[in-house]
């Protein structure tokens, strides 16, 4: 059986702490190099529309394989999942029920054990930061492996300042999922330099064609060798450094 791990007194205590801890200097994150298979593995290949068929789902999956791109499970753990994302229940930490949103987690974490993967979607964008600091701090109790900002239909999607807030909160002991709104290479890259390991997209195979793109764009800029010197230009440079 489930029982809250903090009082109410001691919750706020944990997230007052956690306020002040926030460092005052974000530290830096490197990205994958776009365009590899690291940088495809990041991504969460999703089809969120509800009315979606037995046949878009194979065709997801087919498309999540050859591109190497992580896939969500949408059933239950007994049906094989080994991941799992689960949204805490955003009106509940809002109204500072804070014993109730960890039961909820950790009820969760009880039938999806470790090794499985869960991850606990914030909904970021109904909640104010410290909200947000006391979000991650349940689900670090709770036992979670990953704090995620959004569902995606619930108002704006991931924030690299709500990702940089989650990564400063949890540090190395969460990895934070960026989710909602993530359709570009840039903001793969802007997300992830602000923390997120991985990213949330229905967009990954658009995704992954825009990276090749781009990585025949430099390649081609770096064996331009005529005399006006051209060379890559720094905001592509900087997704393919190995430095």
């Amino acid at each position: 059986m489930t029982t809250t791990r903090y009082t109410q007194d001691e919750w706020l205590a944990v997230f007052d702490q956690a306020e002040q801890n926030l460092p005052s200097t974000l530290p830096e994150y490197k990205a994958p190099n776009v365009g590899t298979a690291a940088f495809a593995r990041t991504i969460d290949h999703t089809l969120l529309k509800l009315e979606a068929t037995e046949k878009q789902v194979d065709i997801l999956c087919e498309e999540a394989s050859r591109h190497n791109f992580k896939v969500e499970a949408t059933r239950a753990v007994d049906a094989g999942a080994k991941e799992l994302d689960m949204v805490m229940n955003h009106v509940l930490l809002r109204h500072r029920q804070y014993s109730e949103v960890y039961t909820d987690i950790a009820a969760v974490r009880t039938v999806a054990p470790h090794p499985i993967i869960l991850k606990v979607i914030l909904e970021t964008s109904q909640l104010s930061p410290r909200e947000i600091i006391a979000g991650c701090k349940i689900a670090e109790a709770a036992g979670a492996d990953y704090v995620k900002t959004s569902t995606g239909f619930n108002g704006q999607g991931a924030t690299s300042e709500n990702v940089q807030l989650m990564k400063s909160v949890v540090g190395d002991n969460m990895k934070i999922k960026a989710s909602g709104g993530v359709k570009t290479v840039n903001e793969c890259i802007v997300m992830m330099e602000a923390g997120a390991e991985r990213i949330g997209t229905s967009n990954g195979v658009w995704i992954m064609a825009e990276a090749q793109t781009m990585l025949e764009q430099v390649t081609h800029a770096a064996g331009n060798t005529d005399s006006k010197g051209q060379r890559p230009a720094a905001s592509l440079t900087r997704m393919f450094s190995s430095s």
